[in-house]
């Protein structure tokens, strides 16, 4: 395993990654610059023949985290975890109580709830959910590397098949395993509890209220969810269940599909060619080949589900990735202050030519990011021991501006495939 080096042609369509001995002689010699510093990207300074292999993207999308793994030349290239921000809605919140607030004080315009065209048109998204997609759209169109496909994880089961197990074969299925889908599916209908004890945060099962020896068939109206201590005092017999039937669990595991979904397959899939595989699907492989129930784990099975390649896990080129507003929208505090009123406030956006998010490095050897400025002239940085947490602008050196999407580079455990 080698670090790789991300290469972008002279017109910035992305190549194949090299290794970082190529890398500094290209820049050594100067036929090539640096772009960006993470992910470490190079620009070709003459327009090279653009001869790259397939790359398959996995996406497993989630509300709060989103997968990512790039697979490519039978090796993980790129992986990572997109956290998305959970501040949008209480924001918009805080606004709306604000209009409220100001509106009973006759402040501000009258209501106009009703008549907004973009709030009554047919197929539209709410910002939280939009801004949760296109957040994913973003970081695609950063991903230094060839996309050729892109393979994201539709609703976790397949509906069609909950009554009959048999309509589609899986090829990683155990025969002597309850199917996986129909596992999922009890558990979302059930809501991820117990049945008897109530409970959540425990390892949950699925009983067969009719025993399989006794004629119980695999089908989910004969599937109950139970914790692992009382699915086992249920076989020894030293509890009893009252089961009074289940229900509409079409419905609600229909209801589950998540929003802007449709959104999201409509804006990648006009860019490059793109399909999508089945939650339990995803679960499935991952439990065959052993690996650990990890966001980017699931991304790597979602990207191979339908090679059957065996890819080795590791996270070598593993990134986290949030997102960073460029500046806020707030003009005063939220309460006003004795004898000054309503206080403006202060907004520190540059500070001799620094700005928020600006990448610099402090004092010749310590590479930063700025996350604040102060008013007494200091430029803030995380706090990391061992590290400055602040400096003065002359003590600081320019490297990067400042970028929304942020890539920190790390590697959080190790695993070995199985």
């Amino acid at each position: 395993m080698f670090t790789v080096v991300y290469v972008v042609n002279q017109n910035s369509n992305p190549l194949m990654p090299c290794r970082p001995s190529k890398a500094r002689k290209l820049l050594r010699d100067g036929r090539a610059r640096v772009v960006n510093r993470s992910p470490f990207t190079i620009q070709l300074l003459w327009n090279c023949e653009e001869h790259v292999q397939e790359v398959v993207v996995g996406i497993d999308k989630g509300s709060h985290v989103t997968g990512l793994s790039c697979v490519g030349k039978g090796e993980i290239l790129l992986s990572g975890e997109i956290h998305h921000r959970l501040d949008l809605k209480e924001k918009m919140d805080g606004r709306r109580a604000h209009r409220q607030s100001r509106r009973r004080r006759k402040w501000y315009r009258p209501a106009r709830f009703q008549n907004r065209a973009n709030s009554l048109r047919c197929g539209r998204l709410s910002p939280s959910i939009k801004t949760n997609v296109e957040e994913v759209i973003r970081v695609f169109q950063h991903i230094p590397l060839p996309i050729s496909a892109i393979v994201i994880e539709d609703v976790q089961v397949d509906i069609a098949r909950l009554n009959d197990p048999t309509l589609k074969g899986s090829r990683y299925q155990d025969p002597t395993r309850l199917d996986e889908n129909l596992r999922i599916a009890c558990l979302m209908r059930d809501d991820y509890m117990c049945q008897h004890c109530g409970k959540r945060s425990v390892r949950l099962e699925a009983h067969h209220i009719i025993f399989r020896e006794n004629g119980g068939k695999d089908t989910l109206s004969n599937l109950l969810t139970l914790c692992e201590r009382c699915h086992h005092h249920l076989h020894q017999g030293k509890i009893t269940l009252k089961v009074t039937g289940t229900h509409g669990h079409l419905d609600q595991i229909a209801q589950r599909t998540m929003q802007g979904k449709s959104y999201l397959y409509a804006t990648l899939g006009a860019q490059t060619s793109l399909s999508t595989i089945f939650g339990y699907q995803t679960a499935t492989l991952r439990k065959a080949r052993g690996l650990p129930k990890e966001h980017d784990v699931d991304a790597l099975c979602i990207a191979t589900y339908q090679t059957g390649e065996q890819i080795p896990y590791h996270q070598e080129y593993f990134y986290q990735i949030s997102f960073r507003p460029r500046r806020t929208r707030r003009q005063y505090h939220d309460l006003p202050r004795i004898g000054q009123g309503r206080v403006k406030y202060q907004v520190n956006e540059e500070l001799a030519g620094f700005r928020k998010g600006d990448i610099v490095r402090v004092k010749g050897h310590f590479v930063k990011q700025i996350n604040s400025i102060y008013s007494n002239g200091y430029l803030a940085f995380k706090r990391v021991k061992g590290e400055p947490f602040q400096a003065r602008p002359r003590d600081c050196q320019l490297l990067e501006r400042g970028q929304t999407i942020l890539w920190e580079k790390s590697v959080i455990k190790r695993y070995e495939s199985l």
